[in-house]
């Protein structure tokens, strides 16, 4: 089994970023509200009074009031499909698991396009439009990929970041992608 990162590793760019353009064309007045609330958010947080959690809730909050959401996310991810990476589409595996910061509702549906089932992200209830638990980062993802994966067997990470340093060590070998290049990450 292979763990990937999914932004920036397996797709051009950041997924949450995209969705936020991509929903700012269409829902401009919900996602500048939604903006304003996690500036809010990351105001309280320069003041140790929120947390990114909090900010990244509030950020995709708009969602709960999109018609027709199943809709709108395969338009989504039909229009991410030119952003996936040549390295990863000529060595994915049927066994292949995702982990992700980025919201569930967007990462599930993208890695199913790609025929990934194992994907583990940040967990986010659309109808209350916030995030449940934690941010699915760092040793949060290395705690959730152990919860459903006991005992697996790793050969390779790939992360853009060295934020994934936990996970890398889950792995027997870690790589880093960088663009189109990937190198192998040696613990120093």
């Amino acid at each position: 089994m292979n763990i990937y990162d999914f932004d920036n590793t397996i797709i051009k760019g950041d997924s949450t970023v995209k969705f936020m353009k991509y929903s700012f064309l269409r829902h401009p007045f919900l996602v500048t509200k939604s903006v304003f609330l996690a500036l809010k958010e990351f105001i309280k947080a320069m003041f140790h009074h929120s947390n990114l959690t909090n900010i990244k809730s509030n950020l995709l909050s708009f969602v709960k009031y999109i018609n027709n959401f199943d809709d709108y996310i395969d338009k989504f991810v039909l229009k991410c499909q030119k952003d996936i990476k040549k390295f990863y589409l000529e060595q994915k595996k049927d066994n292949d698991v995702i982990i992700s910061a980025s919201p569930d509702f967007l990462i599930k549906p993208l890695g199913l396009s790609l025929g990934i089932k194992n994907v583990i992200a940040t967990k986010y209830d659309i109808k209350k439009g916030c995030i449940i638990g934690l941010n699915c980062k760092g040793e949060e993802k290395v705690k959730r990929f152990k919860e459903l994966y006991k005992d697996a067997h790793v050969l390779s990470a790939y992360s853009d970041s060295l934020s994934d340093i936990p996970m890398f060590k889950l792995a027997k070998k870690a790589y880093l992608v960088k663009n189109d290049y990937i190198s192998e990450y040696v613990e120093k």
